[in-house]
């Protein structure tokens, strides 16, 4: 039988996993040339649903940061923070500074600055300034958090927006839950491509819970996001939302099961991920009679 810290340390590494994990699409795709299909407004199409997929990994890594953030400064719960010792990966940066340490005192912030530059073990590098109010232990039941950002890039990327946790709960049973509101999100690929994103999206984990490895739990996506194009890229903007719950497996890179809609302009695309193999295939229908077989990367 696991102890209690175990099992919280196995909660810290799958809600990291989970964080970089839920993409809603490949940021990366292989698209079959098909001369019937290959117009203007379905690549567009395709573009947003890819748009999404990176902003969504972007964004969702700021609950990863959340979490390292709560663990290395005994915010994360009840638990020894040396039971964390082999996750929590803050070395020389960033430094991070916590507005009380009294175990009573609630909210408490913590201010993360990765100066001009702070590389993980993961190979991200992140620079900038990331600041995290917790209404109470990470892991405990009803805690809100809220994290905002000051000049923060991501990989070079500018960053901006506010990011709130909420609904976060956890047990041996049914494991991890939370949802992630992002508003006014803003990311800047480069001077001419500047992209607006909202999203508000809900992570529940239906197997794997309590076990010692992160491989066989299974996470269940669904949720509703917005791009809106401030300059550069496709004209106008676009609605995305899951139609069936996305499925992410612990022990497989991609999206296995469940279907997104995005609806651009006039166009309206089902992507489809599959039956739940674990492949890197999935299929796009857009405006009920046009397919196009993807590949994910």
């Amino acid at each position: 039988m696991k102890s209690y810290f175990s099992t919280n340390r196995v909660l810290a590494v799958t809600i990291a996993a989970v964080a970089v994990a839920t993409l809603f699409f490949a940021c990366k795709k292989e698209v079959t040339n098909d001369a019937a299909t290959n117009n203007e407004h379905d690549n567009s199409t395709l573009v947003v649903a890819s748009h999404e997929a990176q902003m969504q990994g972007i964004y969702g890594d700021l609950f990863e940061t959340a979490a390292i953030a709560a663990v290395s400064h005994n915010v994360a719960g009840n638990v020894r923070k040396s039971d964390y010792a082999d996750y929590a990966d803050i070395t020389d940066c960033p430094s991070i500074i916590i507005s009380s340490a009294d175990p009573g005192v609630w909210p408490k912030q913590l201010s993360i600055d990765y100066g001009d530059a702070c590389r993980d073990n993961y190979g991200v590098t992140r620079s900038g300034k990331v600041y995290i109010s917790f209404s109470g232990f990470l892991f405990a039941t009803g805690t809100r958090v809220e994290i905002t950002l000051d000049g923060y890039k991501y990989n070079g990327i500018p960053v901006a927006g506010k990011n709130v946790i909420s609904g976060i709960s956890y047990n041996t049973t049914t494991g991890v839950q939370y949802t992630s509101d992002i508003t006014d999100g803003l990311v800047t690929y480069a001077d001419s491509l500047i992209v607006g994103y909202n999203s508000k999206k809900t992570v529940k984990q239906t197997a794997g819970a309590g076990t010692a490895t992160p491989n066989d739990n299974v996470y269940s996506i669904e949720g509703t996001a917005a791009i809106k194009y401030v300059k550069g890229g496709p004209a106008g903007s676009a609605d995305i939302s899951t139609q069936t719950p996305l499925i992410k497996k612990g022990d497989c890179k991609w999206i296995s099961q469940g279907q997104l809609k995005v609806a651009y302009n006039s166009l309206t695309a089902i992507i489809d991920y599959g039956n739940g193999i674990c492949d890197a295939n999935a299929t796009i229908t857009i405006n009920g009679d046009k397919v196009r077989e993807v590949t994910l990367k």
